[in-house]
């Protein structure tokens, strides 16, 4: 990926299709600062005032003296000249970027090129995902169609255990989008809803989108869905089958959960399934005929009235009633009733009974865009302000993600703890409502919140269901309508990041892996968030002619796992949503200046670093700290012959600490870990200290235990050499033993000196018998009986006070004197011990 694409090697159709040229140098001097990635191709090179900058087909390129920025072309959001010499850079993720060139002429020619380059394209080929995607598949096999994460819905149908058979149907009415352009072709709805009832509802909600079910709670049977505001307009208009729709979606739950409580018991069968489908309260208003409250009312009795006896428990509880569906409305009521003179409107909760409306009033994406714009403002003001704290408030983004956050807890809240249904949309249902649903299902089901789900969660929440990508990022064909830009999905990601931040050991992405995110939603490197729907992504053929960027936030990429994750957290999480228990994203808005440099080269190494010798083994050389007491030895040794030095180099080994391990992996590991991050996709990767400080330790942990691993095996080994025929077997049970590994249980810390094969006498290889402190009851050498206050121990031994006159503990074993003097004891079972 991070090679430098060359002639010989390149096929004949990306070099047709994506020629390369040879950059324009501003000087001869100049060379290109960086690795291109497959396809790209440096356009400009020139000089700053205290910088090189490069523009590619891909990304603008700053090398700064101590830093260097990657800047994605479609990420800049405007390009100005400032002081005449300065460059102004503003991007669409909260960053600005200033370059101070030569000459007011190069300002201009740099802010040209950089206008040009990153407007939106009048073709979608002139995205460099497309040019990438064609080198990468005949070069580097990076990106397979296999990548895209498509055709989830079945199964994600199949995992939150709906009953497709019965109470839940899979309505293929939106085949090829014939009945709505920005939904998914697979639509999930009632049993007992049929596809032409979907057509008149479909007529009744805005841009036809109608409430489509998107999420069961498998332990409630509660689900979550969403749509679009009825067009209800000043005339009050009605509709029949949208009012049957929404409370079919209610008592589907009830039904379901019957089935559950009759699954469970055993006495469920298909014909009470099909008694509830196919009965008269199942189709009492398919006709159309407009229903007030009393008869909606009627309607609910009667729909629980027909259902078997068996279904019902004989106490008569709530549960046998369909629960009152929350329909979430995510603007205020002002805004909803001001919709009215637009042709939208809200539901009346007179037309559908059992059903309680609540508004939440969520701006609108100009507000957010306002307080984006000025959020970007504050955070890139020079110097720091001294009223921050206010000048934040002022912005309202915090608020703003705490009013996204509530209205999340409060369908998670209807869903895990009231067992309610709940219908979620805003004005046209493809900003505030996938925000909404995404973060509720997010905080309700763990499956979510690993890396493989999260992309589920994207792909289904987000892209199937036709939010409006090319349009909010700027990079759709000829997007030139700045009033449809709003950073919703950041916004969406950043309410990600608060909850990562409240429960850290619940996701299984870390923090570099949202801000990946946020670069390549704008970046076109991937053909991931490009157009506004999946109908538009099919009629482009975008997963033939595009990588997916999950082929880069993969599971396996270590780089994104965080590795505070436990699968065994929290399984419904609740957060604290209040503004003051929120916090600024600082990696994402307040980004550092030197955050594409590698990190290994700002470490400050130690006093004694370079004088450690280099001939340490295979491996990086231990971070020892000059203050050690042995550090001198060991460097003395090193000094000397081959053989030494091999010994030298073995003590070193043994004696390096978890510290130390640490370090060594930090030099090594991590740094591979960036680069290959950077190789993929060309850009920085955050470094997130925790993490790698973590990941250090765990490295260090698993490192030191090789390593003891290793030395037990020498020291066998040795044994075996000096005791030939008297293996380790004898010593180490199998049962404590693993298949062909050592057994360091019961080796000591005295096994690592060269006193533990000192040669011992035979005398002292036989067994002794002892006394064991609660069978001594009289002096072992006058044998008068005495109490505990008067005994004293000599060699392993009970004596009086008067027969010991010993006034220092004697070492493990008995003294030569004690043994040649004492008779043997006589013990009825005698206990034997080996002696050291």
């Amino acid at each position: 990926m991070g090679a430098r694409d060359e002639e010989g090697q390149s096929p004949a159709q990306p070099k047709h299709t994506c020629p390369r040229k040879p950059p324009i140098l501003e000087e001869d001097s100049l060379q290109v600062p960086f690795l291109e990635l497959h396809g790209e191709v440096t356009q400009y090179v020139g000089r700053a005032e205290d910088a090189v900058i490069a523009m590619s087909s891909y990304r603008l390129h700053i090398k700064f003296k101590e830093s260097v920025v990657n800047v994605p072309l479609m990420l800049i959001e405007s390009v100005e000249c400032r002081d005449l010499l300065q460059l102004h850079i503003t991007c669409k993720d909260c960053k600005v970027i200033r370059c101070q060139l030569s000459s007011v002429e190069q300002c201009q020619e740099w802010m040209k090129r950089l206008t040009g380059a990153a407007g939106p394209p009048s073709q979608l080929e002139e995205l460099f995902s497309f040019a990438f995607h064609a080198w990468c598949a005949h070069v580097a096999n990076f990106c397979t169609p296999g990548d895209h994460v498509t055709s989830q819905f079945r199964k994600e149908v199949e995992r939150m255990g709906f009953d497709t058979q019965g109470v839940w149907r899979i309505s293929e009415i939106n085949s090829k989008y014939r009945l709505c352009s920005s939904y998914p072709q697979l639509l999930l709805v009632p049993g007992w809803i049929t596809d032409t009832e979907l057509e008149n509802v479909a007529a009744f909600r805005s841009w036809k989108r109608i409430p489509a079910v998107v999420y069961r709670h498998q332990s409630t049977g509660a689900v979550i869905a969403r749509c679009a505001q009825p067009e209800v307009s000043w005339w009050g208009w009605r509709n029949a089958d949208d009012e049957r729709l929404v409370q079919s979606i209610s008592k589907a739950c009830t039904a379901d959960r019957s089935l559950q409580t009759l699954a469970y018991d055993g006495t469920a069968d298909h014909s009470l399934r099909r008694h509830t489908f196919n009965g008269p309260a199942a189709h009492q208003h398919s006709n159309g005929t407009h229903s007030n409250g009393s008869a909606a009312h009627q309607h609910t009795n009667d729909f629980v009235a027909d259902l078997p006896m068996g279904w019902r428990s004989e106490g008569g509880s709530d549960n046998d009633l369909p629960q009152k569906l929350l329909i979430l409305d995510a603007r205020s009521y002002a805004a909803a009733v001001a919709n009215r003179a637009k042709g939208g409107g809200c539901e009346c909760p007179e037309y559908y009974p059992n059903c309680e409306v609540v508004f939440m009033g969520m701006a609108n994406i100009h507000s957010i865009r306002k307080s984006f714009q000025a959020l970007r403002s504050l955070c890139t003001q020079m110097p720091d302000p001294a009223n921050w704290l206010s000048a934040l408030e002022s912005t309202r983004w915090l608020q703003h993600l705490s009013l996204l956050l509530k209205a999340a807890l409060l369908v998670v809240t209807a869903v895990d703890r009231d067992r309610r249904p709940v219908l979620v949309h805003c004005s046209d249902g493809w900003d505030r409502t996938p925000q909404i649903v995404a973060l509720s299902k997010l905080l309700l089901d763990p499956y979510y919140r690993t890396i493989q789900g999260f992309q589920v969660l994207v792909e289904t929440e987000w892209l199937d269901f036709g939010h409006k990508f090319a349009d909010r990022c700027g990079h759709g064909e000829n997007a030139e309508d700045l009033n449809e830009r709003c950073p919703v999905f950041l916004q969406w990601l950043d309410c990600v990041h608060q909850l990562h931040r409240q429960f850290p050991c619940s996701f299984q992405f870390n923090e570099s892996f949202l801000l990946k995110l946020v670069q390549h939603t704008y970046s076109c490197l991937f053909g991931t968030f490009l157009c506004n729907s999946g109908r538009e992504r099919g009629e482009g053929r975008l997963q033939e002619r595009t990588c997916s960027v999950w082929s880069l936030l993969r599971p396996t990429n270590r780089a994104f796992q965080n590795i505070l994750y436990s699968s065994h957290s929290e399984t419904v999480l609740h957060p604290v949503c209040h503004v003051r228990n929120l916090m600024l994203w600082s990696s994402m808005y307040l980004p550092m200046p030197s955050d594409d440099l590698h990190l290994a080269s700002r470490l400050q190494k130690a006093r004694s670093f370079d004088n450690l010798p280099s001939e340490l083994g295979d491996g990086p050389a231990p971070n020892r700290r000059s203050s050690d007491p042995d550090q001198n030895k060991r460097q003395e040794c090193c000094s000397s012959d081959l053989s030494e030095r091999q010994e030298c180099r073995h003590s070193l080994k043994i004696n390096v600490g978890p510290e130390q391990i640490a370090s060594q992996d930090f030099m090594g590991e991590e740094p591979k870990a960036t680069a290959a991050a950077n190789e993929e996709d060309g850009l920085g990767l955050h470094s997130d200290t925790v993490q790698q400080r973590l990941r250090q330790m765990e490295a260090g942990h698993q490192l030191q235990v090789d390593m003891l691993k290793r030395q037990v095996q020498e020291l066998w080994n040795r044994l075996e050499s000096h005791h030939p025929g008297n293996g380790h077997q004898e010593m180490c049970p199998d049962s404590e033993r693993s298949a062909g590994a050592p057994c360091p249980s019961r080796c000591s810390s005295e096994l690592f000196s060269e006193a533990g094969w000192e040669q011992v006498e035979q005398q002292d290889t036989k067994a002794t018998q002892w006394y064991p402190d609660h069978v001594a009851s009289q002096c072992y050498g006058c044998e008068s009986s005495f109490w505990l206050a008067t005994r004293k121990h000599h060699c392993r031994n009970m004596f009086c006070a008067s027969c010991c006159d010993q006034q220092v503990s004697v070492p493990s074993g008995a003294c030569k004197a004690c043994l040649s003097a004492l008779p043997p004891v006589e013990l009825e079972t005698p206990i034997t011990a080996s002696s050291n």
